[in-house]
Parts: structure tokens; C-alpha cells; sequence
């Protein structure tokens, strides 16, 4: 492998490490269950991995991969480099030197920026799924809170988005400005205190969104986990 290659390319994947392949092996095996063994609807209940969202999933697939969250823990856990930007010892050694973001895999996140825009888009997608459920029990059911679940913690972790508060606070110098104030200020202010939960928001959507595929599977599995709550 040439040298100019080499710098393009995380240390970790030139060496062996079993963390980041049997990283990579969890994502091959699940991507594999999901189309070996697709649910998509059961009754009323529409999986959230099988909505019209799959229409678009790798767009809103890179938007997590390459959020910044994600990217602290892939890049000091699974690469180990950088271990942490501010610390005296990066990780860094003769055979992989620290370049910013100026090698190819840190020019790829900084697309995340542009996935945001269709992690966005596809968030009313799950409120939908969330509405056929009531419809089609006429009546409001473990199942719905489930979905409900899964949208509203998708939403908070999408708006606490880095890339969304550059959107909401960018470009301006002074924020203590009376130009600068009033309601985009507020705003700012309110995404920034969900920027701070951002990382717990990440994990936490991750795990909702897995739940709620593995609650359908169960009730077509015919597992009695649904119970209505409230008639219509």
C-alpha cells in the first residue's frame, strides 16, 4: 500500500483490531436480519426500520454514522485516534499523525451537515406511523405509545443536532446585539441546552428504535405484549 494511501486511512483499519471488525460484522448481521427477515407491518403497527423511511434509510443511515456522538466514540474507542483533540497525547505516533480534518474519512463526516437536512424530512414519517396505529385500533394502545416514543426521542436527538445549531445560531458575530437577539436568540438558547444531552439523546433513539422494531416482531410473533389504554 502506498504511502499516500496510508495517510488517507484510519490507523486501525491498516491493523488488525477486533473491536472495529466485530463492529463491523453487528452492523453486517443486523443489516442481514432486517432483509432476510422483513416484518414491515403488523395490523395497525408499521416498523420503524420498513416505514416509507426506508425509501431513503442510507441518507438518514450517514446522518447517525457521521454524528458527532458517534464519531467521539468510533474515533477514540474502535480507531483510537484521535483519543481526544485537547489531550497532550492523541494517539498519535510516527506511522499516523494527527491531520485535523483534512484526511478522507474526516471529509466524509463533514457531510453530516447535508444529512441532517433528510434526517429532518423524515421525521414527520414516524409521527404518521404513529396516527395509522390510532386509526386503524380506533383506540390508543401500548403499541401506539411505542411508536409515539420512538418519534419523539428521534426528534430530540435530530434537533439537538451540532449541524442544527450552527443552522439556528450561525453567522452571527454577537449575540448580545439587539440585531442579534430576540426570538432566533431564544431559540439558540433552547437548542443549546439540548445540544448539551445530545450524546445521551443518540444512544438512547438508537436503543428506542431497536425496541420498537423488536416490540413488532413480537406481536407477530404472537408474543400478548399490546393492551389497549384508552377507546376512542
Amino acid at each position: 500500500m502506498s504511502t499516500s494511501i496510508k495517510s488517507l486511512l484510519p490507523y486501525e483499519l491498516l491493523e488488525p483490531n477486533w473491536r472495529l471488525w466485530s463492529f463491523i460484522a453487528i452492523l453486517a448481521v443486523g443489516f442481514w436480519a432486517l432483509t432476510a427477515f422483513p416484518v414491515g407491518q403488523y395490523h395497525g403497527y408499521i416498523d420503524p426500520f420498513y416505514s416509507p423511511t426506508v425509501l431513503i434509510v442510507p441518507l438518514p443511515g450517514a446522518f447517525r454514522l457521521t454524528c458527532y456522538a458517534y464519531r467521539k466514540d468510533y474515533h477514540r474507542h474502535l480507531f483510537k485516534h484521535p483519543l481526544g483533540c485537547s489531550n497532550a497525547d492523541r494517539g498519535d505516533a510516527a506511522t499516523r499523525t494527527y491531520t485535523g480534518e483534512k484526511n478522507a474519512v474526516f471529509q466524509l463526516e463533514n457531510l453530516h451537515r447535508y444529512f441532517m437536512y433528510a434526517g429532518i424530512a423524515i421525521l414527520p414519517f414516524f409521527y404518521l406511523d404513529f396516527a395509522h396505529s390510532l386509526l386503524a385500533y380506533d383506540s390508543l394502545r401500548i403499541g401506539s405509545l411505542v411508536l409515539l416514543a420512538n418519534a419523539l426521542l428521534l426528534t430530540a436527538w435530530t434537533l439537538s443536532c451540532h449541524a442544527v445549531r450552527h443552522v439556528v445560531g450561525g453567522n452571527i458575530d454577537c449575540y448580545s446585539c439587539v440585531a442579534a437577539g430576540g426570538v432566533r436568540k431564544e431559540i439558540y438558547d433552547k437548542q443549546s441546552w439540548l445540544n448539551k444531552h445530545h450524546e445521551a439523546l443518540a444512544w438512547v433513539s438508537l436503543l428506542t428504535i431497536i425496541f420498537a422494531d423488536l416490540y413488532i416482531r413480537g406481536l407477530a410473533a404472537g408474543l400478548h405484549l399490546d393492551a389497549t389504554l384508552l377507546r376512542f
